[in-house]
């Protein structure tokens, strides 16, 4: 792999690590204090997540091949 294939890598995992902690924190404070915003915003980032890394997957991994 090159460095610019090991720089994109790194910062896929940047991004995918941030969506992941932005989700995690909306379903602890659904989960903590029960209100449904918390909880529809956790949902679209965890789509989101699942998104981004489908994304990287089937699209730019496939392309760099």
């Amino acid at each position: 792999m090159s460095k610019e294939g090991n720089r994109g890598l790194k910062l896929f995992l940047e991004l995918w690590l941030l969506i992941a902690l932005l989700a995690a924190f909306n379903f602890y404070h659904y989960y903590d204090g029960g209100q449904k915003k918390f909880l529809v915003i956790g949902i679209g980032t965890a789509v989101a997540f699942v998104g981004f890394g489908l994304f990287y997957v089937f699209y730019v991994r496939r392309g760099e091949s």
